[in-house]
């Protein structure tokens, strides 16, 4: 914990009280200005994160909780325990941890924390979550609207039919009216306690977001990461709320109706009600969206951050790709099957293979095929053509292994990638567009003169594409501002495939010079992991799976080889 929340801590120590005006996050504590100074230029202090004292005034109390040392021994944390996911002092870990196998450096599981894939997913998360408490409530408050107005309705037909009979009616006239009403608030008071829950709801997710927005700005990278597994707790449980609700019978439109008696229309006087109030349940209209939950809490709590210069290789599993001829594109799905876009005597094949490399099965294209992407969604496969004569995307249903949907596009198109949602891919001339599978709306991101046999991907808010002409690796953000771009004509011959991993690391195959490099997330370090000698010849394709933590690539003809990423 902080020594002191009103002092500077170096005073305080001296028994001077100073305010604070900034805040160290390494030392967790308070520095006046003169000790400001004194740590700013010390050998030991002068690389340490300090924040205005308040801006760290703005952190949430449950940020603010979360120190850099062990509130046991007083010693500063450098260790992480991923057994008992737990930082840990060298106390700690001689005490306690000294017989756990799973033992990390604090710094290399911290690092990136705030750009991570995980950070980004329970960002995205929780505005998802919000968006559909406040479409539940929209949802709601109409029925609720709506339910009054066929009220009204149903009592005007009541009225004209009363006034069609005698007085005797009077009284049934009543009773009815009151059941109608009855049945009315009973079912708007179902409605009301639901829509008062989603209030609360929604209340807290804004909150969650506040938090999140601070944390972004005003956390450390150790807060940041050790914040996110209660935030992710609390996001799951507003999920398992929504999914409660949405799979029983509070989502249902309930539209009420009306039944005259046809025994009032022969006036006999033996009536014994004016009609029958009935309650009809319709599904509700309103769609929740819902992201990969098991797949965001797999990169929270499972998948550390991989620090760039200890990233390394192994290989699994060297595959024969004799049969697949002109190996141009692949993916591996979630299931470890291996899925390759080839093409021969100018016809394409999406050829899938098992783990045992056994022919799962293969679909023939009607025109070249470059290359492919897994659309999780709806487990299908996007096939771009790359072919003067067809010029479109195909779209494979995994379950029928047929083509059912075939995308028109204007000029000669490439790489592809799928990213939630959005089908992004790049064409000649054209530079990087998005493309909506559900409506095929086509939006220019990138406009930039792209040259043949360029490839794309995604990883977060950013894209990725290759150039094999000027031999350079492009970084964008999703409104096509670009970020960075990295070229080292040493490493980067001809770069083709391109993939990202978890933590927004770069891998890039280049088909001139044999080899494989990783580019860090800023586009600023590179290192070559595989060259000819590990069995690269002529390689085109790669992709990264970010369930399974696993590298494929593959050579234009003959091998692929699988990676685990460590």
């Amino acid at each position: 914990m902080a020594t002191s929340f009103l002092n500077c801590g170096v005073c305080n120590l001296r028994h001077i009280s100073k305010l604070p005006t900034i805040w160290c996050t390494e030392c967790d504590e308070g520095l006046c200005e003169g000790c400001k100074e004194h740590h700013s230029l010390s050998k030991g202090t002068r690389s340490h994160t300090v924040i205005p004292i308040l801006e760290y005034n703005k952190l949430p109390s449950e940020l603010v909780k979360i120190s850099h040392y062990c509130n046991k021994h007083n010693g500063k944390y450098i260790i992480y325990c991923k057994t008992h996911e737990c930082p840990c002092c060298i106390s700690c870990i001689v005490q306690n941890h000294n017989k756990c196998d799973e033992i990390v450096k604090l710094d290399d599981v911290i690092h990136n924390a705030k750009t991570s894939n995980a950070f980004y997913e329970i960002e995205q998360t929780l505005v998802e979550v919000a968006e559909n408490f406040k479409n539940i409530r929209q949802d709601r408050q109409k029925n609720q609207l709506t339910l009054s107005e066929i009220r009204k309705q149903i009592e005007k037909e009541i009225a004209e039919t009363r006034i069609a009979i005698n007085n005797y009616i009077d009284k049934i006239q009543a009773d009815i009216i009151k059941k109608l009403c009855a049945t009315e608030d009973k079912e708007s008071r179902k409605i009301r306690q639901l829509l008062i829950s989603l209030e609360e709801k929604q209340q807290e997710v804004s909150i969650l977001q506040d938090s999140i927005s601070d944390i972004k700005q005003h956390a450390s990278d150790l807060q940041t990461f050790l914040s996110l597994k209660r935030i992710e707790k609390e996001v799951t449980g507003k999920n398992e709320f929504i999914r409660s609700i949405s799979g029983n019978e509070n989502l249902k439109k309930f539209v009420l109706s009306f039944r005259i008696n046809t025994a009032i229309k022969n006036f006999i006087s033996d009536i014994p009600n004016f009609g029958k109030i009935l309650v009809e349940s319709q599904q509700s209209s309103n769609e929740l969206t819902t992201r990969k939950q098991k797949q965001a809490q797999m990169m929270v709590t499972k998948v550390p951050s991989r620090s760039f210069g200890n990233i390394n290789l192994k290989l699994q599993q060297t595959i024969n790709t004799k049969q697949v001829t002109n190996t141009l594109g692949t993916c591996m799905l979630p299931d470890g099957r291996m899925v390759f876009s080839s093409s021969r005597s100018r016809i394409g094949f999406i050829t899938v293979l098992n783990a045992n490399e056994s022919l799962s099965f293969e679909v023939e294209l009607p025109s070249l095929s470059f290359d492919v992407a897994y659309i999780t969604e709806n487990n299908t496969l996007a096939v771009s053509s790359g072919d003067a004569g067809a010029r479109c995307i195909y779209i494979i249903d995994m379950q029928t292994q047929k083509i059912n949907k075939t995308i028109s596009i204007k000029n000669f198109i490439y790489g592809v990638t799928y990213n939630g949602s959005k089908n992004f891919y790049s064409r000649i001339n054209r530079g990087i567009q998005m493309i909506k599978p559900n409506d095929d709306t086509i939006n220019d991101i990138v406009r930039v003169e792209m040259p043949a046999y360029c490839y794309v991907t995604s990883f977060g808010n950013k894209l990725y594409h290759t150039n094999p002409d000027y031999n350079f690796v492009t970084c964008y953000d999703q409104q096509g501002k670009k970020q960075w771009i990295f070229q080292n004509n040493s490493v980067l011959q001809k770069p083709a495939g391109i993939s990202v991993d978890n933590d927004g690391n770069v891998y890039v195959v280049c088909h001139n010079s044999n080899n494989l490099i990783i580019i860090s997330p800023d586009g600023k370090k590179h290192r070559q992991l595989l060259s000819a000698n590990d069995g690269l010849s002529d390689p085109r394709a790669i992709h990264f799976s970010k369930e399974r933590n696993m590298l494929i690539v593959a050579n234009t003809r003959g091998k692929a080889f699988i990676y685990s990423v460590n």
